[in-house]
């Protein structure tokens, strides 16, 4: 073994500009400091994924072309290679992150490894699985002491991690200190357990996940998917070891209900069309029946109702108005307007020009507005200059034949 600091310069070396992993979280991420609450989550791998493992055990990748050395092929990978090379999968196909780092334990070193791999939707998971041997074998042969490689890199504690995710084999050394210096900085840690076996027992192993996660990031059902995940890619690519990892669907069984079918019908041909032309085909045909009935603040005044007619006709006013204006399809209007029949005419009439809308409202019209349109970028402002008194609030009133 080399010396310490030649170990010690490779070591940093492989860890120059780590990325930063960004996992999707179902809670906002705390943007000043690190707060934790963990959980812990137990599941066990179904008898169809522990068959995969031990399928992919067996494969003989002799035929098979890749850049692996041939110390590589020769070495088969045990099942914390292989779940680690799917979580590792995983990882990426939640992030799209190409530039990895995970922590993990070694089972012949007590401190801890730093593993960076790199991924490319177009590798084989085979390739993947080559890859983590390989760099599992180059960190054991450079480990030192994390506190160690935390000063040579000159990292400070306040400072972003190296890592937000851990990976250990819960029979390799002790690394308690490790995982409790990093647990506040870490998202997830996950740890494999295999059952104790004999000649009676099948020969796929019993694997059991203990994940350690922040509940102030996660729910406990996004962490059960992510099990369920890995369940079902590991069934899936242990039949076809050499399929681009980003082509392996990851849809459980339990999603299936929860997503709709994209072959299914979407009866287009009941399509009645859009609701603008809707509405004025129910306005041609029934003018004169109320559609929107105004009460003005003032009590004393009697309400105003405005028919179907009269609400297509102003709007096609206003629509035409647009138009002359130079409003394109697709562009974007700016309306404000207070609550009332106003507001209605303008939304429609913007429709009707084929462009879309956004609405805004309150005080400091015109510097809300000018901003507004500043950081949107938005194509149109219509601000209308309605007066203060000419609020009002309206109710549409119920009929079958109402767009």
């Amino acid at each position: 073994m080399d010396d310490e600091d030649t170990r010690l310069r490779r070591v940093v070396e492989r860890l120059q500009n780590v990325p930063l992993i960004s996992l999707p979280t179902d809670y906002p991420r705390p943007t000043v400091g690190n707060k934790l609450i963990e959980a812990a989550y137990l599941g066990e791998l179904p008898e169809q994924a522990s068959r995969g493992l031990l399928k992919l055990a067996l494969f003989d990748d002799d035929d098979a072309d890749d850049d692996s050395s041939s110390d590589s092929a020769s070495a088969t990978p045990s099942v914390f290679h292989l779940l680690l090379s799917v979580f590792t999968v995983l990882l990426y196909r939640y992030t799209g992150d190409q530039d990895i780092i995970i922590a993990s334990s070694s089972a012949v070193a007590r401190d801890p490894l730093l593993l960076r791999l790199s991924i490319d939707p177009s590798d084989p998971f085979w390739a993947i699985v080559r890859k983590v041997q390989q760099v599992e074998r180059d960190a054991e042969a450079d480990v030192l002491p994390y506190e160690t490689i935390i000063k040579a890199l000159a990292k400070d504690r306040d400072e972003k991690p190296l890592f937000r995710v851990r990976f250990f084999d819960e029979t390799d050394p002790a690394k308690d200190s490790f995982i409790r210096s990093t647990s506040l900085t870490s998202d997830l840690t996950v740890f494999v357990s295999r059952a104790a076996t004999t000649s009676r027992t099948s020969l796929a192993p019993h694997i059991t996940l203990k994940i350690l996660y922040n509940s102030l990031l996660f729910t406990q059902s996004r962490i059960a998917g992510i099990v369920d995940q890995l369940s079902t890619f590991l069934r899936r690519v242990a039949s076809k070891p050499l399929s681009p990892i980003g082509s392996v669907p990851l849809l459980t069984d339990s999603q299936k209900n929860k997503f709709p079918d994209p072959t299914a019908d979407l009866n287009w041909c009941d399509w009645k069309g859009a609701i603008t032309d809707v509405f004025s085909q129910n306005a041609i045909k029934f003018p004169d029946r109320p559609c929107v009935v105004q009460t003005p603040q003032d009590q004393c005044s009697n309400p105003i109702t405005h028919t179907y007619g009269n609400i297509r006709r102003a709007a096609n006013v206003l629509a035409h108005h647009l138009l002359a204006y130079g409003v394109q399809r697709e562009e974007v209007v700016m309306i404000y307007a207070h609550r009332s029949v106003e507001l209605a005419v303008a939304v429609l009439a913007t429709l009707k020009t084929g462009a879309t809308f956004s609405v805004i409202g309150g005080s400091s019209v015109a510097d809300r507005g000018l901003r507004f349109n500043a950081d949107t970028q938005l194509s149109r402002s219509c601000l209308s200059p309605f007066p203060a008194n000419h609020l009002s609030r309206s109710c549409a009133t119920s009929s079958t034949h109402r767009s």
